[in-house]
């Protein structure tokens, strides 16, 4: 549970998606509603006021250029050089409605007497060194490579720790997946998995009609390893394949169409492309085992593992809940964007 909230450790350093309302493609096809301000703006001049806490030009500029090289360092965000001014108006945007969100949840934080123990940043540690692994980043690196200076840096890190536990105690502890909940997610993963056994079954029946195996195997299924390879799975002897695929390889005909058969990974149809007999000893050579040589086309189904629909529920229920709980804040507050006055928040 702790790490679903990864996200606001982040706040206000990598502009996370889920608070700044856009994707990183966006910054290549927003339509600005207001021309661009002056190249030249004095540094304390106040873009946004949340509540009476002003945001000045020089810290949006330094949030919103971070962000900007974050996403072309990390994220490989290829921006065109004509569309560079386009670009930063994004990232400044961006760094506005991560400002009015960090003010708006650091002050609810502060009426409501948040504190942080040890414990809570040693947790807080471990979960941003889960969340930076796909960057192949320590916790170091995140503080001392982050796009805003290690100081801030450290802040952001402390005060996304604040909000967390705010929104622990506010949101997330109150989240309870019902019964009624489970079944009705089960019952429509088992109807997702049928769907795409029906499917399948149609694909079969046209390879008894004598649509070609391999080509349909490139273009329809969804085995990462086999498909480019016209399903073709390599050789095997018994033992080495899923007992359900080797039940069938093993007893199936040579160049006959498989039924559609069901494993972990989802549904199959399995060909036997060759078979190699089983030799006995000699006295020259070593007992040859039984082989066959099989392709198969696989769709893949949806797991039904009740931790992981549980966890999803809670991750659905917990994110329209911060929505409504940042909602409910934001009526609330005053809140002034002198340098866009169309934003809306």
């Amino acid at each position: 549970m702790r790490q679903m909230c990864n996200a606001f450790v982040f706040l206000g350093v990598m502009g996370v998606v889920v608070l700044c309302g856009c994707g990183r493609d966006e910054a290549s096809r927003d339509v600005l509603k207001t021309p661009a301000p002056p190249a030249e703006m004095s540094p304390d001049y106040v873009v946004a006021m949340v509540n009476g806490t002003p945001l000045s030009w020089a810290d949006m500029e330094k949030r919103a250029m971070g962000y900007l090289k974050d996403d072309v360092e990390v994220n490989h965000l290829i921006i065109p050089t004509n569309r560079m001014e386009e670009a930063k108006e994004h990232f400044r945007r961006r760094s506005i409605n991560a400002f009015v969100f960090k003010t708006v949840m650091m002050e609810e934080a502060a009426k409501e007497k948040i504190q942080l123990s040890e414990a809570d940043r040693q947790e807080g540690l471990r979960s941003l060194a889960v969340s930076l692994k796909s960057r192949n980043w320590t916790t170091n690196d995140f503080f001392l490579k982050g796009p805003m200076g290690e100081a801030m840096m450290r802040r952001e890190f402390e005060d996304g720790l604040v909000i967390d536990k705010l929104l622990k105690q506010k949101v997330r502890d109150k989240l309870r997946v019902t019964d009624k909940e489970i079944s009705e997610t089960v019952a429509l993963l088992e109807a997702t998995n049928q769907a795409t056994r029906v499917k399948l079954e149609g694909i079969r029946k046209q390879l008894l009609d004598g649509a070609d195996f391999e080509d349909t195997a490139r273009t329809v299924s969804q085995c990462p390893s086999s498909a480019k390879k016209g399903g073709d799975l390599g050789e095997f002897k018994r033992g080495t394949l899923h007992r359900g695929l080797e039940q069938a390889a093993f007893t199936q005909e040579v160049g006959a169409i498989g039924p559609v058969i069901e494993t972990r990974l989802g549904y199959h149809i399995l060909k036997v492309t060759a078979r190699t007999p089983a030799t006995k000893a000699t006295e020259t050579s070593p007992a040859v085992p039984e082989t066959v040589r099989v392709s198969h086309i696989l769709l893949k189904s949806v797991p039904i593992d009740h931790k992981r629909m549980t966890d999803s529920i809670v991750r659905t229920k917990y994110k329209n809940g911060v929505d409504a709980y940042f909602r409910d804040l934001k009526a609330k507050s005053k809140i002034e964007c002198f340098i866009y006055p169309e934003m809306t928040f």
